[in-house]
């Protein structure tokens, strides 16, 4: 199994990423959400995001373990999710930045 390409707490690595994630969380996730799925954003995901934040960043942290074959557990995710969750939307993207997906984030190519 592999770890995240970047630490929890590894918010400084990218001051650009750090900022929109802190400023515009909900938006982040919904990127995440559509760039996971390989898709491109879409209503449902803004709608989707909107209603129910937690279960949908869980969600999309679950996803993007998975899929990158990084170790874990759903519970694991949701408990991050739960006191970390800033730190959890930098991470994630950074994830898939460093893992080639694009568009990785909210205004990143």
């Amino acid at each position: 199994m592999a770890n995240w390409e970047h630490g929890l707490c590894d918010c400084t690595s990218d001051i650009r990423v750090c900022c929109i994630s802190y400023l515009w969380p909900q938006l982040q996730v919904m990127q995440q959400r559509s760039t996971v799925d390989g898709r491109q954003c879409e209503i449902t995901d803004c709608l989707f995001t909107a209603l129910c934040f937690p279960c949908v960043t869980c969600l999309t942290r679950s996803q993007i373990r998975e899929k990158h074959g990084i170790e874990g557990s759903g519970v694991m995710d949701c408990l991050t999710v739960c006191y970390c969750t800033l730190c959890v939307i930098h991470q994630q993207t950074m994830q898939l930045q460093a893992k080639g997906e694009k568009p990785s984030g909210l205004f990143m190519n």
